[in-house]
């Protein structure tokens, strides 16, 4: 076992990168994890209003009260200074004015009137929410005109427009169970921790594995270990078991921080389906680093090769983007890397794309081949060295 301790005496001095690498993962993915554990729901939002009524008209008067019943109206004084710090400091999300003239351009249907601003909106910050006002004023407007072009006088046009909006639209997330697995247990948001573990596990066991191996593949230990009693079939044996222990090593340190994200241990299927599937990457990661290695290259080139690879691979295959955002040519391309897959399964594990378990299992195997072929070009590489 020569070999096997020599390896873990040098996997010492290079354990401090892979702590580095933990540590700036876990602080980035805790926020996003526990920025909510909530499942997929849909809430109506409400804005902090503040509106200046400069028509003070039975229109204008109508529109906040519309406008009231499902949003907060905050009380400002008249102070364009204050308007623009209370939006600053997010008291209010969006300020409106109604100018004079408001009612009179809004009951009449000329061009003139048409054409006329009814309406002068401020907000400091762009949101779904605040996107979201400016199309219900423009609807509301739009309802109003169209129920007087009927023949309505402007009071029952307002009248008829309110009953309509007061009308709740009932919203239901509907997944089909034939199309998709879907567990509980394993949100989208955190979900997040396992779509960047690829780029992660390359970064970490390339950079700790490929300098072990290249300093055993040195000159003066290589001359002491051929001269040894220690056979090569017996060194090949010790260098794979001590890479696989200490992949499982630096793997099991990135569950247990997960499970600290998570806030216990893993729950449901998916969860741990998510679990077996970072480990078969962090697999393909090793014999990807034991792969570099046999090509005989310097520790600077691995971590070239490592990052230029992770970076790539991780922005082409949905480690930071989700894979519906990215192009049919890209996906295409990303078909070829291990990556692709291993995302493919944890959206569908996390319900961001439509599959069942076998399509999970699926893309398991292709991952597997993804090992076996770089397991395959390591030993026919060694044979010929």
């Amino acid at each position: 076992m020569q070999v096997f301790k020599l390896f873990f005496k040098i996997a010492k001095s290079k354990i401090f990168i892979g702590i580095v690498y933990l540590v700036v993962f876990l602080a980035i993915c805790f926020p996003m994890v526990h920025s909510t554990q909530e499942k997929l729901d849909f809430t109506d939002t409400s804005l902090a209003l503040y509106i200046r009524d400069e028509d003070h008209s039975e229109a204008s008067q109508r529109l906040i009260e519309t406008l009231a019943k499902k949003n907060e109206i905050v009380d400002l004084e008249n102070d364009n200074t204050k308007i623009l710090d209370a939006m600053y400091y997010e008291i209010v999300d969006y300020a409106l004015v109604i100018p004079e003239g408001y009612e009179d351009h809004l009951s009449h249907l000329d061009d003139e009137a048409m054409s006329h601003e009814l309406f002068q909106s401020y907000h400091m910050r762009d949101s779904y929410a605040v996107a979201m006002m400016s199309l219900d004023l423009n609807e509301y407007v739009r309802n109003v005109r169209m129920k007087i072009a009927q023949g309505l006088p402007l009071s029952d046009a307002l009248t008829e427009v309110e009953k309509s909006m007061e009308q709740g639209v009932e919203v239901k997330f509907y997944v089909s169970d034939e199309k998709t697995f879907v567990d509980e247990n394993y949100t989208q948001n955190f979900a997040v921790f396992f779509q960047m573990m690829p780029y992660i596990l390359i970064a970490v066991i390339v950079n700790v594995l490929a300098p072990i191996l290249l300093t055993l593949n040195r000159k003066d230990p290589r001359d002491r270990i051929e001269c040894s009693r220690v056979s090569i079939a017996s060194y090949v044996r010790q260098i794979f078991s001590g890479s696989a222990i200490l992949t499982v090593i630096i793997w099991l340190v990135f569950m247990l921080g997960g499970m600290l994200l998570y806030g216990g241990m893993y729950k449901g299927t998916s969860c741990w389906m998510a679990v077996l599937n970072s480990f078969i990457f962090a697999m393909i990661s090793a014999i990807f680093a034991i792969f570099i290695v046999s090509f005989n290259v310097g520790t600077t080139v691995v971590g070239m090769i490592s990052q230029i690879f992770g970076l790539g691979m991780a922005f082409m295959c949905g480690c930071f983007f989700p894979q519906s955002m990215l192009g049919n040519g890209i996906l295409t391309i990303a078909k070829v890397l291990p990556a692709y897959w291993y995302v493919k399964a944890n959206d569908i594990l996390s319900g961001a794309q439509l599959g069942t378990m076998k399509d999970v299992w699926m893309c398991f195997a292709v991952e597997m081949g993804f090992f076996v072929l770089l397991l395959i070009g390591t030993i026919v590489k060694r044979s010929r060295k």
